[in-house]
């Protein structure tokens, strides 16, 4: 049998040192102030809390346990209401992970750890701007995005994580609902789910994204700019979204992503979506969604000659206060693979538990999201346990 530790220790010792110091060294520094504000200052407030969870994977001739903490402290201080409030907000928050494999002849140990989340924020009553490693995502879609630029949200993943990305985000709220968002990102080198061809962390990305109310929903326009890995090309994204919730919720997401050079059949992405969900009256209320895309490429832009379609299901349905059944489908209509995933959530006294099962084609063609999901090739079943705790400690204002 080979065992394999894969990850330096010394990283995952300083990682975890880091975080550890700084959250001990924060809630020290505080702790002593808040017991000392008068209750007509400032209100402020710090947030400590963690999220536990363990699991086991166990395949035909395979089984994988696997453990992750995330520890998180928030603080914030300043007023949320009125006219001329003005907050600042910090958060930060670390991913410890452990995952074994085994199965006949082998072993893999797997141990890593690194920030998860890290930023400042500063907010007034109609704008903010957050700055640091944080999450940017946008879209109305949930199965199949397009426009899943810059995380990795999976709905089969309990605990929705996502990657996050450094960079400056800044949002401005008009008073009739119309919102603008600008951002610039540096330092991101990972693979994100539709990227072909590594982002140049050396060179800023930006992007802007305009949303307006329409009707009994909204719409909106996006735009991004990076420059890639790929012989060094820049790459122009176009986005556009939109949706409406009448009689059904309805949405609709299209994406053009298009190489600035010579890049054959690559040199063109086109994504488009639509979906749709209704809530049926039986029993405790069967929530229906499903959504289609159709995903092409191609050295000239819109060629869908060479194009596949993509299909999914999601059906939920809440047992009592305590249980909880979905599913989940895929259907490659190409390459005639389909996709499942049946889970049941229970919540204990002190948690949640998730029973989870699974069958799906060897090899994944769907976009790598990441989180605890996608390690999910074949079939097989999951056991989850998740815990989570939470210190609070504040200020408030009083009126004198």
């Amino acid at each position: 049998m080979r065992h394999w530790c894969r990850g330096k220790n010394l990283r995952i010792l300083k990682t975890l040192a880091f975080i550890w110091i700084f959250t001990v060294l924060v809630f020290l520094s505080f702790r002593p102030a808040f017991s000392q504000i008068r209750q007509d200052t400032i209100p402020a407030e710090i947030t400590w809390r963690g999220q536990w969870s363990g699991w086991t994977t166990a395949e035909w001739k395979s089984v994988a346990p696997g453990m992750r903490y995330i520890p998180q402290i928030n603080f914030r201080i300043g007023s949320t209401t009125g006219p001329r409030a003005f907050r600042f907000e910090a958060e930060m928050a670390g991913n410890l992970y452990a995952h074994y494999l085994w199965e006949p002849g082998t072993s893999l140990l797997e141990a890593e750890s690194r920030l998860y989340r890290g930023w400042v924020k500063m907010a007034g009553p109609r704008s903010e701007l957050r700055v640091g490693l944080q999450k940017i995502n946008f879209g109305s879609a949930l199965m199949l995005r397009p426009l899943m630029w810059f995380d990795t949200m999976d709905p089969r993943d309990p605990l929705q994580l996502t990657e996050g990305v450094w960079g400056a985000l800044g949002r401005y709220y008009f008073d009739n609902n119309i919102n603008i968002w600008v951002w610039g990102l540096l330092g991101n080198d990972r693979q994100r789910p539709w990227d072909i061809g590594l982002s140049d962390e050396h060179v800023p990305e930006f992007g802007a994204r305009l949303q307006i109310p329409a009707g009994s929903g909204s719409a909106a326009v996006t735009y991004h700019r990076r420059k890639t890995k790929m012989q060094g090309l820049y790459e122009n994204r176009y986005g556009v979204d939109l949706r409406f919730d009448y009689v059904i919720g309805f949405w609709a997401e299209a994406s053009w992503i298009n190489k600035r050079g010579a890049a054959g059949d690559l040199t063109n992405q086109e994504l488009f979506m639509a979906g749709a969900d209704y809530t049926f009256g039986l029993g405790n209320g069967l929530h229906v969604t499903a959504e289609h895309m159709f995903m092409a490429t191609g050295q000239k832009a819109f060629d869908m000659s060479s194009g596949r379609h993509m299909s999914a299901f999601w059906m939920d349905y809440p047992i009592s206060l305590w249980d909880h059944l979905g599913y989940i489908f895929y259907y490659d209509w190409k390459g005639k693979g389909a996709y499942n995933f049946l889970q049941w959530k229970h919540t204990l006294n002190f948690g949640d538990l998730y029973v989870m099962a699974f069958a799906n084609p060897d090899v994944s063609l769907l976009p790598d999201m990441g989180g605890t999901a996608n390690r999910l090739p074949g079939k097989g079943i999951r056991i989850m346990l998740v815990i989570s705790h939470l210190t609070r400690q504040k200020s408030a204002t009083t009126n004198n």
